[in-house]
């Protein structure tokens, strides 16, 4: 088994570093003047041609995005927009309540102590007024105009080296900030605060000089309960924004504005979380580049309303299937009947279950959003995704013992094994994906796709080392080479990018090829193999950070804040997010319904054939060591056994009993 081992991380390894492109250094082109116009809580929902014509035409003449903007809050104010502008990291005020920015007194923002130390508290790693101290590094100022942006445009020490309370005809800085103000959510205060930034817009237009890049931004989340916010920045060229921190085009973050004023005037914009904004041309019409925007924002607003009704319903389901299941164990015990069958409804219930996951990110292929009623076509769509699932699984169950498992694994993988490898188009602002509002990941495996992706890929791994047709060393090699291209992928720095994925599917790989091999397991092996992991996933945060800095994941960027002494506050800030997880109420249902379930079948006598046995098991270590890496409380351990359980009591049925 350690020459297996060996052998397989060396692969793994291989695969990675040979594919792992270095991506070239960001150039600096010769500065040009910047006028960035803030206006917190702007929607692509607010612009159309009435309300916004100047608005609208250079959305239709130069680049589009949607925009998370995320600070320490789980709301991000007006002061806390300004402030993660001004830092480059997410920052924000003291305390989750919205107050409005004051304007500078005597050149100095007040309270700017209290800024900086909550900026401090947030372990962010941020320092408001990055912003304005790299400008003056490279012998360039910053001029704000109006309270928010004084925030942004401070030094600091909290001073303010030009302000102005009305925009000038002529800048006195080569860098200009607006703030356009917070829109309010009135209906009639909001189109007339529109009609004002439009004006404003038309101004900076008709005075600014060709070469000034203008951006319009929603610069927080305002009082508004539409998210993302809204981003357009002068062409050319025509198309949409994107940046190596989201890598999806038509998304950006708020960080990656300040490395963009700072990189197109001239500063230094390495070191930041966000990274310089990029267009893809493309010769799509302006409205409907708009349209394609506001459709974004719809998508996202729907998943953020369901995703609590489809976990909770989800997890209700689990817990009325588990409960069913060990009734019949318990009843059949009684009366002396077989324990190792499960009943077709039991089968069909649980099958349906188990689809529901991989269907959230299969209704996405189709539009749903563009619908008059989107939590409607959205319904139907994921009802159809789950009988087409549990339809093909079924079949495939009635002519193998294993049909079950295998078919909902499979599509379980191809589905976020492809989306990865594609995007992740699938998975972002989906029920269990990225979430694009709160901004954590846009790309890649989450915690709760990692945990389906990977129990899928022990599945077919566990089913295809039991092939009985080919000789033992052919299957054997077929699923090791599935947990080698899966390890590959997940861990990729440009495709899986998931630093906590690693550990547990290669531990729980390992052990069912060491069982599929005939190998038995000592403690030796055991060790061997856990270091070898160890080192495994270390390699590959290394490798990510040697490439350039601007084409780091976080598994790079975590390395380097290692570096700079920042460790305590990232795993600090895990350790408390994984410790708040660990009562979400549904989680706590899966988890509770799962292992009262194992308990029973284990009492009874159940026992699943093989390989069944050692997929459990295999699984069990991929949700213990899952649980450990992230910062995820019960998600991985629950979305690991949630669609595991039924296909192995599907599996105890033979076929067409």
């Amino acid at each position: 088994m350690v020459g297996a081992l060996v052998a397989t991380a060396c692969a793994v390894l291989g695969v990675v570093l040979g594919s792992a492109h270095p991506a070239l250094a960001a150039t600096t082109a010769d500065p040009v003047p910047v006028v960035v116009v803030g206006a917190p809580g702007l929607a692509w929902s607010d612009i159309d041609g009435a309300r916004t014509p100047w608005l609208s035409r250079v959305a239709a003449e130069g680049a589009v995005a949607s925009l998370t903007v995320r600070g320490p809050h789980s709301r991000a104010c007006a002061v806390d927009g300004w402030l993660t502008l001004s830092a480059g990291r997410r920052a924000g005020g003291p305390t989750a309540t919205c107050e409005a920015p004051a304007a500078p007194v005597d050149g100095a923002v007040p309270g700017w102590g209290a800024y900086v130390t909550a900026a401090r508290d947030a372990s962010y790693g941020a320092v408001p007024g990055t912003l304005a101290q790299r400008l003056a590094d490279a012998g360039r100022c910053v001029e704000a105009v109006g309270p928010g942006a004084a925030l942004a445009a401070a030094g600091e020490d909290g001073r303010v080296g030009a302000y102005a309370s009305d925009v000038p005809a002529t800048p006195s800085c080569p860098v200009l900030l607006v703030d356009a103000g917070t829109l309010p959510a009135d209906p009639d205060a909001r189109t007339a605060a529109l009609r004002r930034l439009d004006a404003l817009v038309e101004g900076v237009l008709r005075s600014k000089s060709p070469q000034t890049r203008l951006v319009v931004a929603g610069v927080g989340d305002g009082d508004s309960p539409v998210r993302p916010r809204a981003v357009v920045v002068s062409g050319p060229p025509a198309g949409v924004l994107t940046s190596p921190s989201t890598r999806q085009p038509g998304l950006v973050q708020l960080q990656d504005l300040t490395a963009s004023v700072l990189q197109w005037s001239g500063a230094d914009a390495t070191g930041l979380t966000g990274r310089v904004v990029t267009a893809e041309a493309d010769d799509v019409p302006g409205p409907e580049r708009v349209a394609a925007r506001d459709g974004f924002e719809v998508r996202a607003a729907t998943l953020r309303e369901v995703s609590p009704q489809v976990t909770g319903w989800l997890a209700t389901a689990f817990v009325v299937w588990c409960a069913a299941a060990v009734g019949v164990l318990l009843r059949r015990r009684r009366t002396g009947g077989r324990t190792d069958r499960a009943p077709q409804w039991l089968v069909a219930a649980g099958t349906a279950v188990a689809s529901v996951p991989v269907a959230t990110f299969v209704v996405n292929v189709v539009p749903w959003w563009s619908t008059g009623r989107p939590r409607l076509a959205f319904a139907g769509a994921l009802v159809a995704a789950v009988v087409l699932v549990t339809r093909a699984a079924l079949a495939a169950g009635r002519r193998h013992r294993f049909g079950v498992a295998l078919v909902v694994g499979v599509v379980t993988l191809v589905v976020l094994g492809g989306d990865v490898l594609a995007g992740s188009r699938l998975q972002l602002s989906s029920v269990f994906g990225q979430n694009p509002t709160v901004g954590g990941r846009f790309y890649g495996f989450g915690n709760t796709s990692f945990a389906l992706y990977g129990v899928a890929v022990l599945t077919v791994m566990a089913v295809v080392g039991a092939w009985a047709h080919p000789r033992r060393r052919v299957a054997v090699g077929l699923a090791a080479l599935l947990l080698l291209l899966a390890t590959a992928l997940e861990g990729h720095p440009s495709y899986g990018a998931d630093f906590g994925g690693p550990p547990g599917l290669v531990l729980g790989g390992l052990l069912v090829l060491a069982v599929a091999a005939g190998l038995r397991l000592t403690v030796v092996r055991v060790l061997v193999a856990g270091a070898a992991v160890v080192v495994l996933t270390l390699a590959l945060a290394v490798l990510d950070w040697l490439r350039p800095a601007a084409a780091r994941t976080h598994l790079g960027e975590f390395v380097q804040t290692v570096l700079d002494g920042g460790a305590d506050d990232v795993v600090g800030r895990k350790l408390a997010q994984n410790l708040t997880n660990l009562g979400s109420p549904p989680l706590l249902a899966i988890a509770a319904a799962a292992t009262v379930l194992l308990v029973v079948a284990w009492r009874t006598g159940w026992r699943v054939p093989a390989p069944g046995g050692v997929l459990l098991r295999a699984a069990v270590v991929l949700g213990v060591v899952g649980f450990a890496v992230n910062d995820s409380g019960l998600v991985v351990p629950a979305f690991v056994l949630l669609p595991l359980l039924p296909v192995l009591a599907a599996a105890g049925r033979a076929p067409d009993a």
